[in-house]
């Protein structure tokens, strides 16, 4: 049996017992964990802590063969609830979860993506347009992947993905690329993910919130 305490943030959850769920976690240390978490169905204090997208500090153990790790300690570090009650955020936050979880195999590094998601959460509650968090976040997301075909995108997009590349998300908002751009941006990205997974991530319909 191994006992890790790190921070993660929630990306799925799903039924377990009629009081338990079942929480896949985005950890800062090993990559994306699942773990049963005790008495988290209905009103409770690890039940408020349950959010899409927030960031908790926990303990979990599992048992050599297990398929689930177990959650004992649970206490939230930076809620996701401002950003979930924005229209135009909330509609991002999904699609965020679904890829990290989908982008991130289990139990393998995935600080680099950690990372990330704590850079486009912070720039999105300091302002910055959701379309131009949800590019950013595709573009570093593939690129950790190694699926970005960046030598092959129109001239405007290598311009865009080169200012990604230097600049984190508040700086690059404060002279935002044009709407063309960030549309070309998107095709490239799109056709990447879907040419790498062979499918569509089902979240990504909520995206055309932000056009």
């Amino acid at each position: 049996m191994s006992l890790v305490s790190t921070t993660a943030f929630i990306l799925k959850l799903d039924p377990l017992s009629e009081k338990d769920l079942v929480a896949a976690l985005l950890t800062r240390d090993h990559g994306v964990v699942r773990a049963a978490v005790r008495g988290a169905r209905g009103k409770s204090k690890r039940a408020a802590a349950l959010q899409l997208l927030t960031e908790v500090s926990l303990t979990y153990f599992r048992r050599e063969g297990a398929d689930l790790a177990r959650v004992d300690g649970l206490e939230i570090v930076a809620s996701a609830f401002d950003l979930a009650t924005r229209a135009e955020s909330a509609m991002l936050l999904p699609y965020l979860a679904e890829s990290a979880l989908t982008f991130v195999p289990e139990s393998e590094q995935g600080g680099e993506v950690y990372r990330l998601v704590r850079h486009v959460l912070d720039a999105l509650l300091a302002g910055v347009p959701a379309a131009l968090a949800a590019r950013y976040f595709e573009v570093w997301l593939l690129r950790f992947a190694g699926v970005l075909p960046e030598e092959d995108a129109p001239p405007a997009v290598r311009a865009l993905l080169g200012a990604m590349r230097k600049l984190p998300l508040v700086a690059l908002s404060l002279k935002p690329p044009a709407p063309a751009a960030l549309e070309a941006l998107e095709d490239v990205t799109r056709e990447a993910r879907r040419s790498f997974l062979g499918h569509e991530l089902k979240s990504y319909r909520f995206l055309t919130a932000l056009r």
